[in-house]
Order: C-alpha cells, then structure tokens, then sequence
C-alpha cells in the first residue's frame, strides 16, 4: 500500500495584481478566475470561470505564481486559490 500524503486545505481571494502567496508547506494549486475579465497567471491566460490545477500525486509545486488582470475590460477582477498544504 502506498503512503499517503495527509493535507488541509485554504484559500484566498485576490483581486489586485502581484504574487500569490506560497510557503514551504504547499503542495499544490487549484487557481480558479472567479472575476468576469481575463487574468493571466504568469502570462498563462485564465478565462473567466477558467482553472489552472497545480496539484499532482507525489509532486510539490514550488513555482512562483503572478496575477496580472486584463487591462481592457477589468470590471471585476477576481482570482480564488485554493491550496493543499502538507501537514
């Protein structure tokens, strides 16, 4: 039987530009564009209701990770991260 890695998880809301937040302990991220205006995740294009999925058995992301909104149209400009955390 494998071992399995135990974690909580969490997340944050941003809605202005710049890094989202990571530590030792993150395993992974599930990036959601929860806002109605495109946001690019490291130039990585997230589409409203679109999702960048970082979490991966046996993998830590330790990527650093920048939100910039379109400047466009960023009528509401909204980003949800959730992170798994090791324990």
């Amino acid at each position: 039987m494998k071992n399995l890695t135990q974690f909580t998880t969490d997340f944050k809301t941003y809605s202005i530009a710049g890094d989202i937040h990571r530590d030792d302990n993150v395993l992974g991220y599930h990036i959601v564009n929860t806002g109605n205006c495109v946001a690019y995740i490291n130039n990585f294009p997230l589409y409203p209701s679109g999702v960048l999925d970082t979490m991966f058995i046996t993998y830590q992301d330790k990527s650093k990770y920048t939100i910039r909104f379109d400047n466009v149209t960023p009528v509401n400009p909204e980003i949800t991260v959730i992170t798994f955390n090791k324990i």
